[in-house]
């Protein structure tokens, strides 16, 4: 392995799942849409029940594509995947490669085409055992990016040549590597070249939470919060179904559960000198956290001096 950081972390996933593992809990601890976890992993299901078969006959490259807005979930969904695939049947085994995609751009010429030839060779070289090999390329945007975008004027041609490599190294890995699985996610779809989008053979969308996942996003937090407040007002309110609790159900509507899980975070920091957390917390942290995320949108996501001084 050339020096400097290194290309991708690897793991390995055999005999019984282990349920305590930080793969685990990424998996266990985001919360989906009905059956949007089954369908990820009935893709995953397809793709290997279909590793035999041609990959041109059916223009596989083998590679799912998690897209959505920031927060909702999605590497986590990747990085808990092959645990989940495991846990399915306990016999199987897997490997998880994450990629460093920040340790693949060079200032050297030709150095970021090179990186990335050398990183698709370690993949088949960790595929060649025939196990079963997950891939998590994040923010695939980083590497396929839409080469309609990319600037005449400031080293176009490198900028070409790696997308041209990651692409070229995306077929031969479908035809030598049939047990590996690339895992794919972006916040921003159109970023992506359209010949990488169209070597995606399954594309799912990780939505922001709905009513009922944030209710369970939100007694998740309580019950973190649990350890260090009462929480006993806020469970009350919860299990009453009164105005307040509705209102924080219906007021976070759009926001990515790491939103919520963050306006609780507030919460215990208004709540820092009381015993008890309270409902009033949660609705006053959740009233900043909306305010804050308005003067972002207003201001063009950039501090100008002309909103600050509105």
């Amino acid at each position: 392995m050339a020096e400097g950081p290194a290309l991708y972390d690897l793991h390995r996933f055999a005999g019984r799942p282990d349920d305590r593992s930080q793969f685990a809990a990424d998996w266990n601890a985001i919360v989906t849409a009905a059956g949007l976890k089954d369908t990820l992993l009935r893709f995953v299901d397809t793709l290997h029940r279909l590793s035999g078969v041609p990959p041109q006959s059916l223009g596989l490259r083998r590679a799912v594509l998690l897209f959505g807005p920031p927060g909702c979930g999605k590497t986590s969904l990747a990085r808990g995947l092959p645990y989940a695939w495991q846990r399915a049947d306990p016999q199987r085994q897997a490997g998880f490669l994450h990629v460093n995609t920040h340790a693949l751009f060079s200032g050297m010429r030709g150095g970021g085409q090179k990186l990335i030839l050398q990183l698709f060779q370690e993949i088949g070289e960790q595929a060649s055992t025939g196990i079963p090999l997950f891939v998590l390329v994040d923010e695939v945007e980083t590497l396929g990016s839409n080469r309609g975008g990319i600037s005449l004027e400031t080293n176009p041609l490198d900028a070409m040549y790696q997308v041209t490599a990651f692409l070229e190294s995306l077929d031969m890995s479908v035809r030598d590597s049939p047990d590996v699985t690339f895992l794919f996610t972006t916040n921003i779809p159109r970023a992506i070249d359209r010949a990488v989008r169209e070597r995606v053979d399954f594309s799912l969308e990780v939505p922001p939470p709905g009513p009922a996942e944030r209710e369970e996003i939100m007694q998740a937090a309580l019950t973190a919060l649990a350890a260090a407040y009462d929480v006993g007002s806020v469970r009350a309110a919860a299990k009453n179904q009164v105005r307040d609790w509705r209102w924080l159900i219906q007021s976070s509507d759009g926001m990515s559960g790491r939103a919520i899980r963050h306006v609780f975070v507030l919460a215990a920091t208004l709540a820092v000198n009381s015993a008890e957390l309270t409902i009033d917390h949660v609705a006053e942290a959740l009233a900043a956290v909306t305010a804050t995320e308005a003067g972002l949108q207003h201001a063009g996501g950039m501090y100008l001096e002309s909103f600050q001084g509105r």
